[in-house]
């Protein structure tokens, strides 16, 4: 009995050591990890001081005051309206927040007049969650309630938005007994005896006086009641006090104090909203805030155009007449999968960049968006819509929302909108530079951003250059197949290219004329192209193991070219082995379901579906860790002799994590990506990026998938290559899969790459493409090698032709000419005409034959 105790005894201690064991290893793993939190930036608040104008001797601006002042431009506001202008001294531009003759307007409503006079339009929940707006003329300018303080090389406005306004005047309806006795003191002895007669003691607080009901209805009693209170030295201040100490719910009306700021740079002014000093009062939730959405405007009377950062760069004409085209509206980086819907609509590109421009004959406005630009969205419109002005802007959303379904209820209390808790604390900042003759239009913000990232390092010059261009090709290796053994379903790995022969194909190019070439192998560990997490690397004994790995790199290498392995960090596979997807994964605010994804159903639309194959489906990795992933992964990558990592959703996928005890908002998870791609960059390997947002520019040496167009949006005039006129010379890049597209025409296709400055782009397998048809890849349908290889020689060919005169220089201009050529000029002297049209065409002495290109300059 003696010795059965002790045994259980010995069992119920080892249980219960397995199970602190187990919660000690759980709460270090998952609970306690903040290792992410290392790499989230701050920001510092400058405190302001009483504002004093700069006193000159004329105004250049009437009505305004002198609030800085550089070498380059002068910064002038009015404390009374909130507007101010920008005088460039190189030119005697004046670009102002708001136009001049907003009332003056014959289209606009009473609204959108009011839109017009505002720099600030801001949305938000009130206690019932019910959307309200308000614009920054309406509910503080004109009401009286801006202040305006100093800052260095500039100005501070401090904006006190909602209505003040109480039924009671300055008397609160609730005030404490304190308050309302010491108030009676400092009244005529008419005043107080009046005043006591018309509050009762309250229930909503200790100590809590009440106003009549009666009262609150009677008018006269009510001014009387605010003449006695001004007497005595009450105010409105006491009046907020009172009504928010006394905790009823609506007892002081909803308002914000937002601050937005001005600084004076070399060439432009910053403008900024600090959230860290933000104040909601009243119940109320800012959700969203419209920042100058008529800034730098343009009129009727006005001839130029926006740039729009749709897909590669495109041009909104003014006055282009499109008035029954929806306004152009996107998420700068995509918006965020959870908070996007699971239903697509539609197929559309991301937004790469992070800017947008206004631009008139002899000067320009280009923007960009410095801080807070991952949770913002960029919109424009054009006149005769809803005013006449045509005006671009940025929108940041300041906090996420989500619906709940309410089961059992019908109509609109069927849905329960959940708020998050806190706004995201960033220093929301725009770059407003004004451009000069010097940097007219489109060409010319796109030589002023290069010189100024090439100045912060952003961008480098190329130390190895090469005549001929580069030949871009992913070979897909390992892929995961549907097998059978005795009977018995399984998931089994096929090598649809192994490494040798990879470097079968890479010698054959070689030997076919193309040694500048790129590969890009897909699927070449743990498990192929839906790899399992990278925490370790197991190179497949099926494609070859690490020697064979290693071979291959050394024979591209040979050949000239550059080898790069594809790896996936931040998009998990559902087959992961070694995932926890319920603890890793990011999750829903309201819900709080993880965020799992796949491929587009066709049947419903819903992107949800693995399509039959559960390797199609994914979840999002949370930015917090990632981390963990990619320090791993860092750790081992260099016990193999390759020379670059590919980075397959690293440059361009941007997500939040919405668990509600630990919130991580888009800019939050910027700072993590972006200290993950230092932290590869750091390895010594190259970096390939895949469809690169401008963030990650920084750390790559090549792009594929680029984006060599815009979305065909109807208020979009004209589509052009600001993208690559940033990074031409630099960094070097392709677009999508040819041999993959939905419409495949080789004139086409060479003439938008020549035009773009692009390399070819194939997707290659040894095995015949048919093999795919029974895996989750089944939609890479047409890669065989052997079946391609003549198209892709003859496309690089002439795109080659073109483009090894001009391979290491920048693209300094591109113009769309009246005859429908298009002129792209480098910086080396050359200039290469596209001519899509069916008709020959002359420019410039130079011959361009119809659907053809020709060269200048050589």
């Amino acid at each position: 009995m003696r010795k059965s105790k002790k045994i259980l005894l010995g069992v119920s201690a080892l249980i219960l050591l397995i199970a602190v064991i187990w919660l000690a290893h759980y709460l270090i793993r998952y609970y306690f990890y903040n290792e992410y939190k290392e790499d989230l930036s701050s920001y510092e608040y400058e405190e302001g001081f009483e504002f004093a104008p700069i006193s000159e001797s004329e105004s250049d601006v009437d009505g305004m005051l002198l609030a800085a002042e550089n070498d380059t431009l002068k910064l002038y506001a009015d404390t009374q309206t909130g507007e101010v202008a920008i005088v460039d001294k190189r030119n005697g531009q004046i670009v102002r927040s708001n136009p001049l003759d907003a009332d003056e307007d014959e289209i606009a409503t009473e609204t959108n007049k009011n839109y017009l006079k505002s720099q600030l339009i801001v949305d938000y929940f009130n206690t019932s969650r019910t959307e309200g707006t308000f614009d920054s003329y309406s509910y503080c300018t004109s009401r009286g309630q801006l202040e305006a303080e100093g800052i260095e090389n500039g100005i501070r406005f401090l904006y006190t938005i909602g209505d003040l306004t109480s039924a009671t005047g300055i008397v609160p309806q609730y005030i404490s007994k304190e308050t309302l006795d010491n108030v009676m003191t400092l009244m005529s002895e008419e005043g107080a005896k009046f005043t006591a007669k018309k509050f009762v003691e309250s229930d909503v607080a200790e100590g809590y006086m009440e106003m009549l009901e009666s009262t609150v209805k009677g008018a006269s009693q009510i001014r009387k009641l605010n003449k006695y209170f001004e007497e005595a030295g009450f105010t409105t201040d006491d009046y907020m006090r009172e009504m928010a100490n006394s905790g009823v719910e609506g007892a002081i009306p909803i308002s914000f104090m937002i601050p937005l700021e001005y600084r004076l740079n070399e060439d432009g002014v910053d403008v900024s909203v600090p959230m860290c000093r933000v104040e909601e009062y009243g119940g109320g939730t800012l959700f969203r805030i419209q920042l100058l959405r008529y800034f730098g405007t343009a009129g009727t009377d006005e001839d130029g155009y926006m740039l729009v950062p749709n897909g590669s760069g495109s041009l909104i004409c003014f006055n282009n007449g499109k008035t029954t085209a929806s306004t152009y509206s996107e998420y700068v980086y995509g918006i965020d999968p959870l908070a996007s819907e699971y239903t697509v609509m539609e197929n559309t590109e991301d937004v790469k960049m992070a800017l947008f421009g206004i631009f008139r004959e002899k000067s320009g406005i280009f923007a960009t968006i410095e801080d807070g630009a991952s949770l913002s969205y960029l919109s424009a419109g054009v006149s005769g819509k809803i005013n006449e002005y045509n005006y671009v802007y940025p929108t940041f959303v300041l906090r996420g929302n989500d619906k709940l379904a309410m089961f059992g209820s019908t109509g609109n209390e069927a849905e329960l909108p959940i708020v998050e808790t806190n706004f995201y604390d960033a220093n929301l900042t725009v770059r407003y530079s004004m451009l000069t003759e010097d940097y007219s239009g489109y060409a010319g913000a796109a030589n002023y951003y290069r010189e100024r990232l090439i100045n912060e390092g952003v961008l480098t010059a190329r130390e190895e250059e090469k005549e001929d261009i580069k030949f871009y090709y992913d070979v897909l290796g390992g892929v995961t197949m549907t097998k059978f053994f005795i009977g018995v379903q399984y998931d089994g790995l096929y090598a649809m290219t192994t490494f040798n022969e990879a470097a079968d194909i890479s010698n054959d190019l070689a030997k076919s004329g193309i040694t500048n070439q790129v590969m890009n192998y897909q699927g070449w560990m743990n498990g192929g192209y839906y790899h399992d997490v990278v925490d370790k690397i197991k190179v497949p004994h099926k494609l070859g193991g690490k020697s064979d790995l290693e071979a291959l790199n050394d024979t591209v290498s040979k050949n000239g070219g550059s080898f790069y392995a594809d790896v996936a960090f931040q998009k998990v596979t559902y087959i992961s082995k070694r995932y926890s997807y319920n603890k890793e994964t990011s999750r829903y605010y309201g819900t709080g379901y993880v965020a799992d994804f796949g491929l587009v159903n066709p049947a419903n639309l819903r992107k949800t579906s693995g399509l039959g194959y559960s390797e199609n489906l994914y979840d999002l990795i949370s930015p917090k860790f990632l981390v963990r992933y990619t320090d791993k992964f860092t750790r081992k990558i260099n016990n193999y002799d390759i020379e670059g990592i590919s980075l397959r959703d690293l440059g361009d996928e941007l997500h939040s994590d919405k668990k509600r005890t630990n919130v991580i908002d888009r800019e939050m998870a910027l700072d993590v990506v972006t200290a993950q791609l230092a932290s590869i960059e750091g390895t010594g390997k190259s970096i390939m990026l895949n469809d690169g947002n401008d963030y990650s520019f920084a750390y790559a040496d090549d792009i594929i998938n680029a984006p060599l167009t815009g979305n065909d949006y109807y208020i979009v005039d004209e589509n052009v290559p600001f993208y690559e006129m940033l990074i031409h010379g630099y960094i070097d890049y392709s677009g999508s899969v040819i041999n993959l597209s939905d419409a495949y025409d080789k004139t086409d296709v060479v003439l938008n790459l020549i035009e773009n400055g692009a390399s070819p782009h194939f997707m290659f397998t040894w095995g015949n493409a048919n093999e795919i048809k029974r895996t989750g890849l089944n939609r890479f349908y047409a890669t065989t090698y052997t079946n391609w290889k003549e198209d892709a020689l003859a496309i690089y060919e002439e795109v080659n032709n073109a483009l090894k005169y001009v391979n290491n220089a920048s693209i300094v201009n591109h113009e769309i000419l009246d005859n429908g050529v298009r002129a792209v000029s480098y910086s080396n002297g050359i200039t290469i005409y596209v001519n899509e049209t069916y008709a020959d065409q002359n420019v410039d002495g130079v011959s361009v034959p119809a659907r053809s290109y020709g060269i200048g300059g050589v």
